[in-house]
């Protein structure tokens, strides 16, 4: 295997190692907001139907996308 073939091959297991390393950051920072965002629900009184509305389906949508 020539030196540039393993420089390649190093350089994409770094690569794959950051975009795991990404994925981890991006669930734990979805589940901040879903924690965020139901705290703000339980918050909300019966005069904001339309926005307790909205943000139970992202909620929702969070919870989705965190599985």
């Amino acid at each position: 295997m020539t030196e540039e073939v393993k420089r390649l091959r190093c350089a994409v297991a770094d690569l794959i190692g950051e975009n795991e390393r990404l994925k981890e950051d991006r669930k734990k920072l979805a589940g901040l907001f879903a924690r965020s965002l139901a705290l703000n629900i339980s918050l909300m009184d019966d005069s904001m139907p339309e926005w307790r509305y909205f943000a139970k389906e992202t909620l929702d949508d969070l919870k989705e996308a965190l599985k």
